[in-house]
């Protein structure tokens, strides 16, 4: 194979967040399949900053640009709100100067197979050459669904999504009856969006093996796979007793992203008073880029709350935390900080949300609740008996050594390529 080309809506790089991490894991399993290809990533750019962080795997970077205001408003107007034919996500993203600067890209290139990054820029897919494949990463229309039901704890809808808006259309997001009838008419775009150019694309991915199956149900698409993340267990960890904080808890996540936002709040508002009534030394770490505002005001409302920003090493702080808390109110596809910390030997406590397309046994390998009630008998369950932590640090790390390893993931990428 002579090119492989990655066409994403930022650079899959560095690994700040669990997108550019599966992204990169992507990227790095071609080259390993096809190791004289040539990857080139053409990218919107979410953060100059970045370009230093440019992996060696990638052969070449071309930037490119977002639609500009006129033609963001033209597209909003006339293809998601008139014709109801695209998402606002894809309407945001989607420049006809853009989109004839990756034409000439791709005629002179002539990659061998095309990588579209989430549906946002399916509207770039080019018929004239190579196989195009589509990684839609989770369903979003599901997700946006499921976010109408837990709106109160939203504190931004949108999430960092609502940047790409023209300045007018953004303001007006900021109003909550908007932002819950812009999610509503999201939800239904996406979902017939999501369903119509699927029939474009040779391939489809998802994260997950669970949504992958029901999507191809749904589409009777010929090639669907689901490749979740792959995580290297850390085997020392069954090795002996975990040394760890026995006070601390952590969340994990880009704190701007609603579905972690909402999370947090509704975590330090119903359930962590609870826990420091039983627990007074108990501390609650958030750690995430890009807090929001009614996030960083947590802990300033919640005795014990911290919230880092954006850090270094997220491994370092959460491998001496007692557990990882994930009280999801909504998400689609594999919560990839979920395996994250099981992978790393950190006990999890987590509910129904949390552990979709995660087989892994309540009790056993991690803590799976229905009720507030049951998040605060576990938590303080991890907090309060060491024998109980470390059987779960154990269990959880050889989970995700037998469910989550190189060739597990590999396998359904070496089809793709094939």
């Amino acid at each position: 194979m002579k090119t492989i080309m990655f066409i994403t809506n930022r650079f899959p790089f560095p690994n700040t967040d669990g997108r550019k991490n599966m992204l990169l894991q992507y990227i790095r399993q071609m080259k390993e399949i096809h190791p004289d290809s040539e990857i080139v990533n053409l990218s919107f750019v979410d953060d100059d900053r970045y370009l230093k962080h440019r992996p060696d795997e990638i052969d070449r970077l071309v930037t490119l640009e977002l639609p500009g205001l006129v033609e963001k408003l033209y597209n909003v107007a006339v293809y998601s709100l008139l014709l109801r034919r695209w998402p606002l996500q894809v309407s945001v993203y989607y420049s006809r100067k853009t989109h004839r600067k990756i034409k000439a890209i791709v005629q002179s290139e002539k990659p061998e197979l095309i990588l579209y990054d989430m549906v946002r820029v399916a509207e770039y897919v080019s018929e004239e050459q190579g196989r195009q494949v589509l990684s839609y990463d989770d369903l979003l229309s599901l997700r946006y669904q499921r976010q109408l039901e837990w709106f109160h704890y939203i504190p931004s809808a949108l999430g960092g999504f609502a940047d790409k808006l023209p300045g007018k259309l953004k303001r007006m997001a900021d109003v909550k009856f908007i932002q819950k009838w812009l999610i509503d008419l999201e939800s239904r775009l996406l979902g017939k969006y999501e369903k119509r150019v699927a029939a474009q694309f040779h391939h489809l991915i998802f994260t997950s093996p669970t949504e992958a199956e029901s999507f191809q149900k749904v589409t009777r698409h010929e090639s669907c796979y689901g490749i979740p993340m792959k995580f290297e267990a850390d085997m020392r960890q069954g090795s002996g007793p975990r040394r760890y904080d026995r006070n601390k808890l952590v969340f994990v996540g880009k704190m701007d992203i609603p579905h972690n936002s909402s999370a947090v709040v509704y975590f330090c508002e119903r359930i962590w008073p609870q826990i420091k009534r039983n627990a007074p030394e108990a501390t609650f770490t958030i750690v995430g880029k890009s807090p929001t505002a009614e996030v960083l005001q947590l802990q300033e409302t919640y005795p014990g709350v911290i919230v880092t920003g954006e850090v270094d090493d997220v491994k370092q702080i959460v491998s001496k935390c007692a557990l990882m808390i994930a009280p999801l109110l909504f998400g689609t596809g594999i919560k990839t900080k979920i395996v994250e910390a099981m992978s790393w030997g950190v006990p999890v406590v987590t509910n129904q949300i949390g552990v979709e397309g995660i087989s892994a046994n309540h009790s056993e390998d991690l803590f799976i609740c229905d009720s507030d009630e049951e998040m605060v008998q576990n938590v303080l369950l991890l907090l309060n008996n060491p024998e109980i932590n470390d059987k779960v640090s154990r269990n959880s790390v050889r989970y995700v050594a037998g469910h989550f390893s190189s060739s597990a993931t590999r396998k359904p990428m070496e089809l793709i390529l094939s």
